[in-house]
């Protein structure tokens, strides 16, 4: 079912679908000109992590499809039913990155500050997920990891959402200045990365 040609065109699908769609709907966003404090902000530890890590995430998936054989040495042996397991997640990560691109639009940034008119997004998938971004991106990179057996991708992916949730309490403080009790209580019945069942 998973030959090494298949996982190469099911893993290009899907990541170049959404590389694509998110590298437009950044690209419109970017052009509002807002000025970050990128280190500033986060910290220089947090932005050193995930430039970097993300950097070498984005180049490893880029490159995979077209030049296999670079990551031969980092690739496990799976079974069909990791390769199964690694498609599902990465396919689900597709409609999410949708919905979070489509309810963001101009929102968009790649850092805890907002930008200069941004305003406080509640639809679609931003009802039920306060950060889907990051859980898009984690299901996105683990997914493909397993579906492509490269391993180290697998590791950092856990790495970078970690390191995603410490600087998740920065950008929520920051939301909370901002928009006050509205952003309160939105947090009271969404759950950070993966939505919340029990409301409490």
């Amino acid at each position: 079912m998973f030959d090494e040609s298949m996982t190469r065109i099911l893993f290009a699908a899907i990541f170049y679908s959404i590389f694509l769609f998110g590298a437009y709907h950044r690209h419109s966003a970017h052009r509002q000109n807002d000025r970050f404090e990128r280190m500033k902000n986060e910290g220089p530890i947090t932005f050193i992590v995930l430039r970097t890590l993300g950097l070498v995430l984005w180049l490893t998936y880029f490159l995979f499809p077209i030049f296999p054989e670079l990551f031969a040495p980092v690739r496990f042996h799976s079974t069909i039913m990791i390769h199964a397991a690694g498609l599902l997640l990465a396919a689900i990560a597709v409609p999410m990155g949708i919905s979070v691109f489509r309810n963001l639009g101009r929102n968009i940034t790649d850092t805890v500050q907002t930008r200069a008119n941004h305003q406080l997004v509640t639809s679609g998938i931003y009802r039920y997920i306060r950060h889907p971004l990051y859980s898009t991106g984690f299901l996105l990179f683990f997914g493909l990891g397993l579906l492509s057996g490269i391993w180290p991708a697998m590791v950092l992916s856990i790495v970078v959402l970690f390191t995603l949730y410490l600087r998740s309490f920065e950008e929520e403080r920051r939301l909370i200045a901002e928009f006050g009790e509205r952003y309160i209580v939105y947090r009271q019945h969404t759950g950070k990365f993966f939505p919340k069942f029990i409301h409490t």
